[in-house]
């Protein structure tokens, strides 16, 4: 989406199919800056899937959009995924997103509903058979294997991005540790209990949750 879009020129771009239940242009949480995408929300499959045939392509202002199927906004990109778990729609629109190849929408749109059901094992496994191959092998492959350079540089995005989300989540996992108190080394005490004169020990612990 054009950075200078006005919200309401989305809208009633993404209208001109069939009313919105729910309209979100994504814009970063601290600086308010827009992204570049939005999430559109029709009433029912067929309006969605005639979303996708109607206004891929469809010119605002300056940019042809690209238009495919996204989860639920924010559930996938906020949920850390498992190495065999696909990547999603949303990671794979946005990874296109970053591709500045727009005289092959037709091609980027292909690669992204492809990349969206791979897992990051799969992605890993592809660019690394890629990279093996060597850079003169790599370079005769892009040259006759047609859409194979948008592919390789979507899956190095996707990459990226699920190395950028792994290292936001264990920030946040030493983050908690580092609030909870250290183990203290005089806190197993002994508690006397009467029960047949006999120590029986106890010993003092602190949940970290």
């Amino acid at each position: 989406i054009p950075f200078k879009a006005e919200e309401k020129e989305v809208r009633d771009a993404c209208e001109l199919i069939g009313p919105a239940l729910s309209f979100n242009l994504a814009a970063d949480a601290d600086t308010g800056k827009r992204k570049g995408y939005a999430f559109v929300e029709y009433a029912d499959d067929a309006t969605a899937q005639s979303a996708c045939r109607n206004m891929h392509g469809h010119r605002l202002l300056d940019r042809e959009l690209r238009v495919g199927l996204a989860e639920r906004a924010g559930a996938a990109r906020r949920r850390r995924r498992g190495d065999h778990e696909p990547v999603g729609m949303e990671d794979a629109i946005h990874a296109a997103s970053l591709v500045n190849d727009r005289g092959r929408l037709a091609v980027v749109s292909s690669v992204t509903r492809h990349l969206a059901g791979a897992s990051r094992h799969e992605l890993r496994e592809a660019l690394d058979t890629f990279k093996n191959c060597g850079p003169e092998n790599c370079k005769v492959l892009t040259e006759y294997v047609p859409g194979l350079d948008i592919a390789m540089e979507m899956v190095q995005r996707l990459l990226d991005m699920a190395a950028a989300d792994d290292a936001a989540g264990e920030a946040k996992r030493k983050k908690r540790a580092s609030a909870c108190p250290p183990p203290d080394d005089h806190g197993a005490k002994l508690m006397k209990l009467e029960d047949g004169g006999k120590a029986t020990p106890v010993f003092a612990g602190v949940a970290c949750v």
